[in-house]
């Protein structure tokens, strides 16, 4: 059996402590404090057996969030009502959260049944039977019992170990979560640290890491339910001994985690719900008390379609925290007022990495609505779907979705399969985002054109740049665009496919003088400094010039200073395969003598015909490329 975790509920001096000492034989209360009060303040814990454990909380409303931290981890909930009181404020308000917690299970305990009336008893009963119809405790037995007398409690220890072998447990989430309520050091052993273990299991030796301090431990022994074992797992009560951190620098409201399996966050999107009890509506912008798992943190609420939530009534909301949390997909949550303090309502997570959210927005609303509906398809599509939304890692995506990466790599497969994600390497990205990134680069290359008419093109690298997308679905956008004839690429220079450079009359009469002084020494061409003596135009304009009229294909770049028009490379080709027929080789300097040139030109152009194919590299000589001779 898996084990399992009940925790106790109810309105102070109501018998929960003494309740459970009567039950397992162990008083929780451990504080001398407590023992000297008389009262419940912190956390108590004992077992039942060793398959369950129970949690006990304080029942005085100064201590809800220790309660909220205590119950916040339980299967089973073990509400306490004294006969003598019956419902008590404190009563409401655990029951309250209980039910905000969206527990599903418990029992109902009527506590001091020996010092009351039979008639009284009945009547108590009676309106605790009503108080709860149409809640999860609708069906609950109400087991009468008394701490002092015993009568009752074997029945209630019965029913406890039967209705926890029937609660089903947890859904494991792949990961390892285990939220701390506890840290404290044991001489000879260090830090220890308690928590229930909400998900996956541990082993002895294992690194984990706390959060979110994202601080890598290292486990050096486990103990659940009191037993020294080599794991820890679901279910589990769990005190684990960790290397190379203070019990000062864990606290109650931090987690212990699979290393890597969650990023901290400041804001948190949530279905935000209010009691019907609630006193006044909740307003946009409220600083709350949020308790998440045992945490309790500072945050404002942004009610995303509304200024205010009244009583009973529920919306989508932004929590903006004072202090970063760690959070799971579904993980139910608290809210209560900042001051004074009582519970307003709760919710469940939605999404534990938004971005920020224009409010009123119907994509947005929308967006949560899906994530709402714990539909796993539809959840991961939401999420790839978001508006430029990055191709992320299925690592990643599981992370941020709280779906296991094998679950999450069967979800992906599927709508791979339908085209309604792409997978480039180990990256996704849904279609969507893909068209809006081929538009961009479209975009991209339209405004380049504009600006630049002369040049014929973006450098890849900048154009990758300005898209900020992975390499493996710019690439694959590129393939996209070229084979839909939207593009053309030459090199390492990219454009829209229907773009050609055009030259007005002043800049085409540029162009006929530079092109007519490199065609006047075709193998000795002037570098750009000294065609701008020759003509009579500026630097700049000589520099613009020689960039369109590459693009336009009229000239070659050879090296920085070096420009060859395409008639004297076609003349330099066809000298070639006359002066090297069939394998003879040549060199450089044999090379040069044929064009009547310098090696400082020579060298540039064999290495220009090497990388066209034309010529191939045989040591230090060259020949014609056999791909080019004719068969």
């Amino acid at each position: 059996m898996i084990h399992k975790i009940i925790g106790t509920a109810g309105h102070i001096d109501h018998g929960k402590s003494s309740l459970v000492r009567a039950l397992t034989g162990t008083d929780p209360d451990r504080l001398a404090e407590e023992q000297e009060r008389g009262m419940t303040i912190d956390l108590g814990f004992a077992f039942l057996n060793e398959n369950i454990a129970i949690i006990d909380v304080p029942g005085h409303e100064k201590f809800i969030r220790n309660m909220v931290a205590g119950v916040s981890t339980i299967d089973l909930a073990l509400l306490v009502i004294a006969a003598d009181d019956g419902i008590m404020p404190q009563t409401r308000e655990h029951f309250d959260i209980l039910k905000l917690l969206q527990l599903r299970h418990g029992i109902i305990a009527l506590t001091k049944i020996d010092i009351v009336e039979k008639e009284w008893l009945e009547i108590v009963h009676e309106d605790i039977r009503s108080w709860i119809r149409g809640s999860f405790l609708e069906a609950a037995p109400i087991v009468p019992v008394s701490s002092q007398t015993s009568e009752g409690i074997a029945e209630l220890r019965r029913l406890l170990i039967t209705k926890a072998e029937e609660t089903p447990s947890r859904n494991d989430r792949g990961i390892f979560w285990m939220p701390v309520d506890r840290s404290f050091t044991i001489k000879g052993h260090g830090t220890v640290v308690t928590g229930s273990v909400l998900s996956g299991e541990i082993h002895d030796g294992d690194s984990i890491e706390l959060l979110p301090a994202q601080q890598t431990l290292r486990l050096r022994g486990i103990q659940t339910h009191g037993r020294t074992t080599a794991r820890a797992q679901l279910g589990d009560r769990a005190a684990l001994n960790v290397m190379n951190v203070s019990k000062n620098d864990i606290h109650r409201g931090d987690v212990l985690a699979t290393p890597g399996s969650v990023e901290p966050s400041s804001r948190i999107d949530v279905k935000l719900s209010t009691l019907p009890s609630a006193a006044h509506p909740l307003a946009g912008r409220t600083r709350l008390r949020l308790h998440l798992g045992t945490r309790e943190v500072m945050a404002r609420v942004r009610l995303l379609d509304r200024d205010k939530l009244p009583a009973g009534a529920s919306c989508y909301a932004q929590l903006i925290l004072e202090e970063p949390v760690v959070a799971l997909k579904r993980e139910p949550f608290i809210i209560r007022f900042y001051s004074p303090q009582f519970t307003i309502g709760g919710g469940i997570i939605l999404d534990a990495h938004p971005p920020l959210h224009r409010r009123h927005d119907r994509d947005i609303l929308e967006h949560l609505k899906r994530l709402e509906d714990l539909n796993p398809v539809e959840i991961v599509i939401s999420a790839l779907v978001a508006i430029d939304k990055p191709p992320i890692k299925l690592i990643d995506l599981a992370k941020e979705l709280g779906l296991t990466p094998m679950a999450l790599e069967a979800i992906v497969q599927e709508l791979v399969s339908q085209k309604i994600i792409y997978l480039r390497g180990n990256l996704l990205l849904h279609r969507q985002n893909f068209h809006r990134l081929k538009v961009k680069i479209i975009e991209s290359l339209g405004l380049f054109h504009t600006k630049e008419p002369l040049r014929p093109g973006m450098i890849k690298s900048a154009l990758s740049l300005q898209v900020k997308t992975g390499l493996p679905f710019f690439e694959a956008t590129l393939e996209e665009l070229t084979a839909e004839q939207l593009i053309a690429q030459q090199d390492d220079v990219i454009r829209l496919a229907d773009f050609a450079i055009h030259l007005n009359p002043a800049e085409e009469k540029q162009a006929e003088k530079i092109m007519a002084i490199l065609a006047g020494s075709p193998f000795l061409t002037p570098p750009p400094k000294i065609i701008a003596q020759m003509s009579g135009l500026s630097n700049d304009e000589i520099q613009h010039t020689l960039t369109a009229l590459q693009g336009m294909g009229r000239i070659v770049r050879l090296d920085e200073d070096i420009y060859f028009t395409t008639a004297a490379l076609a003349e330099v080709e066809k000298k070639l395969e006359q002066f090297a027929p069939e394998d003879s080789e040549f060199g450089v300097g044999e090379f040069r003598e044929l064009l009547n040139t310098t090696r400082k030109f020579a060298l540039p152009l064999l290495n220009y015909f090497d990388e066209k194919g034309i010529t191939e590299r045989i040591g230090e000589k060259r020949r014609i490329s056999q791909k080019k001779r004719p068969v």
